[in-house]
């Protein structure tokens, strides 16, 4: 009698192992095997979890509220929380105010973003005034430089901010040198030999991780010089870019990829497709997705932040629920989380269609953007990953956002699923 209640205690301990491979169903999950018949069949997508890219630091976006109005708490928890209807972020990008009397007012928002688990970064617009000077840029008299002889005392503000930001339970993972050099509509330009004149001889006095000039349009020669300096390249820990007008076929940097070994590669801000419709307007909505996918596919980035993350054009509408646009950035933001590594895939099995693959605890998760007007019938096949546990699917189209669909049918490793025109789906696969 007592070997019987050893087994048994034995056997009920073992039980939650047994049930694992459905942990993550929800009551009342059925089986969904989507209707394929007459539907235009593509390529396979062949995801390989052997073939590995880089790591994923997560998906974020700004909080300015030098410039608009701070987050709410509620507002927070939408964009720092990965519950439902919540964006799942995990990047924070804050303002470096020349004034560092505004520089209290970045503090609420970030430290509810690092007691959510977020990485926190600076970006500076401009020195404090009496640092700077105006010259003339390309016949504009008026543009704004720092003066050279400033070029400690700048370093020693940005160290300030980073220090104060320390001081009260903010420790920044990055701050940037300059948001977009190369643009400085209003704020202050810099020269690439200027760049490189304050990297190498005064970035060593701030304590924090450095990021690179942020390029408005991913222009490669504000970065070329660094990645060919290695004293330069030893002092910049992460290359950063925007992305405002950057085609995909612009994205890939080979340079970074042959000398960046070891350095992290972020595009820090861009609104698409434009700044003055709203963020609910379907199909407009879905080029958000489109971009992280060709981000990721094409350009390796391994961080991308929106730009500000409630405005009407937003992933946060100003009444603080998710708008369109937000639900297609959720789609990687909730789901591909920061550590989980891209991987191999088929990213074009017809035209219109854009597909990335990550894995991470012990899931493989696979984002299929249908930018056209038909109905496909997608087959999906894994390898180099352990046995298929549960897959559930999630879509936004014009008519639902982030539809959940649980307990998909597979083979082995093989599914199918029907992509809905204009849509995107992501398909969270667990092992």
């Amino acid at each position: 009698m007592r070997r019987f209640f050893c087994v048994l205690i034995a056997a009920l301990m073992l039980l939650p192992a047994l049930l694992c491979s459905s942990c993550e169903k929800r009551p009342n999950d059925e089986l969904y095997t989507p209707d394929l018949e007459g539907v235009l069949t593509p390529m396979e997508v062949n995801v390989d979890a052997s073939d590995e890219y880089q790591t994923i630091q997560g998906f974020g976006g700004i909080n300015h509220p030098v410039w608009i109005a701070d987050l709410t708490e509620e507002q927070r928890q939408t964009a720092f929380g990965n519950g439902e209807d919540e964006l799942g972020f995990s990047i924070l990008r804050i303002h470096v105010d020349p004034d560092r009397n505004n520089w209290e007012k970045e503090l609420e928002t970030a430290q509810a973003a690092v007691e959510a688990g977020l990485l926190v970064f600076a970006s500076p617009w401009d020195p404090p005034a009496d640092m700077c000077e105006t010259f003339n840029h390309n016949g504009n008299e008026n543009a704004k430089r720092l003066r050279h002889d400033k070029y400690a005392d700048y370093a020693e503000h940005l160290n300030d901010f980073v220090s104060y930001m320390r001081d009260n339970g903010v420790e920044l993972y990055a701050i940037s040198i300059q948001n977009e050099p190369d643009y400085a509509d209003g704020w202050t330009w810099w020269s690439t030999e200027e760049i490189m004149d304050f990297i190498l001889n005064y970035s060593d006095a701030i304590d924090c991780r450095i990021m690179s000039p942020e390029s408005f349009q991913y222009r490669k020669d504000f970065y070329n010089e660094i990645l060919n300096s290695e004293e330069a390249l030893e002092k910049v820990d992460i290359f950063a870019t925007h992305f405002y007008g950057t085609q995909k076929w612009d994205m890939a940097y080979p340079l970074f990829e042959e000398k960046g070994v070891g350095k992290e590669l972020w595009m820090t801000e861009v609104y698409v497709p434009d700044s003055s419709t709203d963020a609910d307007v379907w199909p407009q909505a879905l080029d958000v997705a489109v971009n992280i996918s060709d981000a990721m596919t094409e350009g390796n980035m391994q961080a991308y932040v929106w730009w500000y993350i409630r405005r009407f054009y937003g992933p946060m509408k100003e009444d603080g629920t998710i708008s369109k646009r937000g639900y297609c950035m959720a789609h990687f933001s909730k789901f591909v989380r920061p550590g989980y590594i891209r991987i191999g895939a088929t990213e074009t099995p017809a035209e219109g269609i854009s597909v990335s693959a990550f894995k991470g605890d012990d899931k493989t998760v696979i984002v299929a953007v249908n930018r056209t007007s038909n109905d496909y019938a997608q087959s999906f096949s894994l390898s180099g990953t352990k046995e298929i546990s549960y897959i559930e699917a999630y879509t936004t189209d014009a008519d639902v956002s982030l539809e959940r669909i649980g307990n998909i049918a597979f083979e082995e490793s093989t599914f199918s699923f029907r992509l809905t025109p204009e849509s995107v789906t992501t398909f969270v696969i667990s092992h």
